[in-house]
């Protein structure tokens, strides 16, 4: 299969946002309005090519994606007596979308046009009240959220997606002091991961005959419920943390056996729990200044659809080092990876991945950087996994290496901000 592709994004992001004081009562406002607007349009001519005979035109597809999304904030925080602070807002966000397919099938000469339009909005409520009980920090939060959701071809009478649901996110921390350099903290929050809306449209990508990559338009958001405890001493924290997700979203083939077609999308799983253990560890010695983390994870996701293989534990290690080398010069090395991660429905290869990068300060105001990233090249991540009786071995070969040369000049000094 070779097809000749065009295609562009148009980005557009505009907010304004408003704060004050109001001194006689102690209290700040704060409100703001955000307008996103983002236009994705793809073109593509197919050939085919069975048996090596000769290349002949399959399709042409004419793709375009439009979103618009609105919304509009308000806050409040009032602080009390013994450091006590009640913070009360709401949220209204409305975002409309249009997904247009044109395929044109050259063997046939049928056009296939199809048009979906797609609508959400969100209406929601906030609450919380922090401070300080002797030694004791605390917060306590709820958040009440009320969705519309509607979905509609334009060829038919009733839509494909309607769904209206109020969720309820309740969270709350608590903090112990055990002297001036230790704490130990302890949290719950449940919480909610959506889809993006260029997700929730219904492009598809042409692969060759008989594989379509494709959006999801019945993609639920994910509710997630987290458990944690830390322990903190000086800028050292370990974590150990239990979380519960529902309808969490991974890749899943299914298999048309009419049409001979396997397409290959995000859906929703059932369900995916784990367990993670946290170590930061930054400290400086000298001229070198290092941030570390080390996470051991024990996850598990699981779906009926899917073949359960087995769940053991990976870790993934981070690691951030700066050097302060005479005449200004700085040297960073970063270090990531991740071990064999087996989670029950996939099992992923291992990943070590290595970064620098050199900068030099001239004339106190000028500064060049250069950055090398992915140095040993290690672009192959492999997955495997059984689901709707179809198993896959799949390599993803990914092309990040990038060398650069940045060249900058500061112009006076920056002032002090304040960013909410």
């Amino acid at each position: 299969t070779y097809s000749d592709n065009e295609g562009d994004k148009n980005f557009v992001n505009a907010f304004l946002n408003y704060s004050k004081k109001i001194k006689a009562i102690d209290m700040l406002v704060f409100s703001g309005f955000q307008y996103s607007n983002f236009d994705q349009k793809s073109w593509s001519n197919v050939q085919d090519n069975f048996n090596n005979t000769q290349f002949e035109m399959s399709q042409n597809r004419d793709q375009d994606f439009k979103v618009n999304v609105f919304s509009g904030r308000i806050d409040t925080e009032k602080k009390f007596k013994n450091d006590l602070k009640l913070e009360i807002g709401g949220l209204y966000s409305s975002a409309d979308s249009k997904s247009d397919i044109d395929i044109f099938y050259y063997k046939t000469g049928v056009d296939e046009i199809s048009n979906y339009d797609f609508k959400e909005q969100n209406l929601a409520g906030y609450s919380q009240f922090s401070g300080k009980i002797k030694k004791v920090d605390f917060s306590f939060g709820v958040r009440v959220e009320n969705t519309n959701v509607n979905g509609k071809f334009k060829s038919d009478l009733l839509p494909l997606v309607d769904k209206n649901y109020t969720n309820f996110f309740p969270k709350a921390q608590f903090t112990f002091p055990i002297d001036s350099t230790k704490s130990i903290s302890v949290n719950y929050s449940k919480s909610i991961s959506r889809p993006n809306y260029s997700s929730l449209s219904q492009g598809a990508t042409y692969i060759n005959p008989y594989f379509l990559y494709a959006r999801n338009i019945f993609l639920d958001p994910t509710m997630i419920n987290e458990i944690s405890s830390t322990f903190q001493y000086h800028d050292k924290t370990v974590k150990l943390s239990y979380y519960k997700n529902t309808n969490p979203v991974y890749n899943s083939f299914t298999f048309d056996e009419q049409n001979n077609i396997m397409t290959f999308k995000d859906v929703n799983f059932d369900k995916e729990t784990g367990f993670n253990l946290d170590f930061e560890l930054p400290f400086t010695y000298k001229f070198w200044t290092t941030n570390n983390s080390l996470i051991f994870i024990l996850e598990k996701i699981e779906d009926p659809s899917a073949v359960f293989m087995t769940s053991k534990p990976y870790f993934y290690y981070y690691s951030n080092n700066e050097f302060k080398l005479p005449k200004e010069y700085n040297f960073v090395l970063n270090f990531w990876g991740l071990t064999k991660q087996k989670v029950g429905v996939f099992e992923r290869n291992p990943m070590f991945v290595v970064d620098m990068a050199v900068s030099k300060t001239f004339f106190k105001k000028w500064s060049c950087t250069l950055s090398w990233n992915n140095i040993f090249k290690n672009t192959i991540r492999t997955e495997n996994f059984t689901i709707n009786t179809v198993s896959s071995k799949a390599r993803y070969v990914v092309d990040s290496h990038e060398i650069s040369i940045a060249l900058k000049y500061s112009f006076g000094k920056v002032k002090e901000s304040e960013f909410k």
